[in-house]
């Protein structure tokens, strides 16, 4: 079997899902239109003192496995773990670039090209210079066009950035951090709140923050980085100890990275996030991103690199019109949800497994 890379086919069968097992539907309209909808499922005891909260596709590309984590779990919930808990299943945080197979999303004021998870920051206060785009690499980028002449110089010059000058764990982590300075690039944070910001931070104080909630334990589903198949457990810097507790009760201790340490200071993770709530204060929030890796290549996580460069040329140097526009798109969605048997067994498999442990604490 594979696992759909549609939009549509994951939203139909996530409602499907959701309807199945008596969960009350909310749904939020994308700015862009087009009938793009991030929906919500709620489910269990409104008035718990517990809340998990289950979102998928921030990064939209990513959304198919965060999908059917989403409808696994659907599928195991009885009654009995409805008592206490309150379950809040948000599907497609970015529909846009679910569709449009892209890591990014808009703003309300014409700004693109926003990477979400680099997004949640205080603009007011952030300072954004301290996070500006290589300059090499924007210039390798910028020069660059879609033929295979241009596309050879800009990955030599990435190439040598990564493991002449700087090392290529440094230039990973300097590379996919996020910078503020160039629209352009990839891993751009953006100049305002994305639409998928302000959907979240709508459904957050509208479905989760209610006055008598004491516990929020957060799982945030992305696909890309780490081993093919694979399913690692990323705690942001502010997830604390008892995050990583809660992980080692769902999995190995190999399994559990701490995202600084091991894949980039990331500014603007929606985990980290939950502290600007006022209304968490008291409150025990449980952050955790569960990632589904990917990568096929002999040097790990070039092949996702690759498509997700290639994508953001085509959408924002060529407004997705060059003859090569359909292969691109499909390598970009194959990058994230490969296509193969094994890939989809490793998904399912883990994620019942996950579930079942989790339903059991």
């Amino acid at each position: 079997m594979q696992i759909d890379q549609s939009y549509t086919a994951n939203r139909n069968n996530f409602r499907e899902a959701a309807t199945k097992c008596g969960a009350l539907l909310k749904e939020i309209a994308h700015i862009s239109g087009n009938d793009l909808t991030t929906d919500i499922a709620l489910l269990g005891n409104e008035a718990a003192k517990n809340i998990v909260v289950v979102t998928s596709g921030l990064h939209g590309v990513e959304l198919p496995a965060g999908s059917l984590a989403q409808q696994i779990l659907m599928s195991k919930l009885r009654p009995e773990h409805l008592k206490d808990t309150r379950y809040v299943l948000v599907h497609a945080l970015n529909p846009y670039g679910a569709t449009n197979a892209l890591r990014t999303d808009l703003d309300t004021e014409g700004g693109r090209n926003i990477d979400p998870a680099r997004n949640f920051i205080n603009f007011k206060t952030f300072d954004r210079s301290a996070f500006l785009a290589n300059s090499e690499i924007a210039s390798a980028f910028e020069k660059a066009k879609l033929s295979d002449t241009s596309l050879a110089l800009m990955w030599a010059r990435l190439l040598y950035t990564a493991f002449v000058e700087q090392g290529q764990n440094e230039f990973k982590r300097q590379f996919v951090r996020g910078q503020y300075s160039n629209p352009i690039l990839p891993y751009y944070g953006g100049v305002r709140p994305s639409c998928t910001r302000l959907t979240w931070e709508k459904i957050v104080e509208e479905d989760i923050l209610t006055p008598h909630v004491e516990t929020i334990t957060h799982f945030d589903v992305h696909t890309g980085d780490g081993p093919f198949g694979g399913l690692q457990h990323y705690l942001c810097h502010k997830a604390g100890s008892h995050t990583k507790d809660l992980c080692l009760r769902l999995t190995t201790p190999d399994k559990i990275k701490t995202t600084d340490d091991y894949f980039a200071e990331v500014i603007g993770d929606i985990g980290d996030h939950w502290a600007e709530f006022p209304e968490v204060k008291g409150k025990t929030i449980f952050p955790v991103t569960l990632e589904f890796g990917t990568t096929q290549a002999r040097i790990p996580g070039i092949d996702v690199l690759g498509a997700i460069l290639n994508r953001t040329l085509l959408a924002e140097k060529y407004g997705d019109n060059h003859p090569n526009k359909e292969d691109i798109i499909r390598k970009m969605r194959t990058a994230f949800t490969p296509t193969q048997e094994d890939w989809a067994y490793a998904v399912i498999a883990q994620c019942h497994d996950l579930w079942d442990k989790f339903l059991k604490i």
